[in-house]
């Protein structure tokens, strides 16, 4: 159990949310006139919107992805029949790296799609890159049974 990973989670997604937004203020006003919002995943034209302030939506999903992880992070699912207090701080701590970890892998999404969506309001044809997207969203996934083990690993510890 290592605060200073804890720390750097939190400063990792920080550093992203940062990122986002800086992203998203540096591009705002060079972009053309017509942008997309949206891409569709089904082989469909892109939606495409006169430029206004919904081009932020990314960087503002972020920003509440983080509150939200942030609130959840703090009032981890620990039954109540766990009454070692050893055994429910390293919960704790295992729902807190969870979190912070997942958020990661979010603001990664969002910030790959919103560099997307610049690329082609300007017409480049760098866009989504699906590999990129499907590896994030693999790992992202394994990351659930992956704690899900330690848990289990830390329970059966004290038992």
């Amino acid at each position: 159990m290592s605060r200073y990973l804890l720390i750097s989670l939190k400063i990792c997604n920080g550093l992203l949310l940062i990122a986002g937004w800086a992203m998203a203020i540096i591009a705002y006003p060079r972009l053309p006139s017509s942008i997309l919002l949206w891409i569709n995943f089904f082989h469909q034209s892109p939606l495409r919107f006169e430029k206004n302030l919904a081009f932020f939506i990314y960087p503002f999903t972020q920003l509440i992805l983080a509150l939200v992880f942030g609130l959840v992070s703090l009032r981890p699912i620990i039954p109540a029949k766990i009454d070692n207090g050893q055994l429910r701080r390293r919960l704790k701590y295992l729902w807190q790296e969870q979190a912070w970890t997942a958020l990661i892998f979010f603001n990664l999404i969002l910030i790959h799609l919103q560099r997307s969506l610049i690329f082609l309001s300007h017409g480049l044809k760098e866009g989504l890159q699906p590999t990129y997207f499907l590896v994030l969203f693999v790992l992202l996934f394994f990351l659930i049974p992956a704690y899900r083990l330690r848990t289990k690993m830390e329970m059966s510890i004290y038992r």
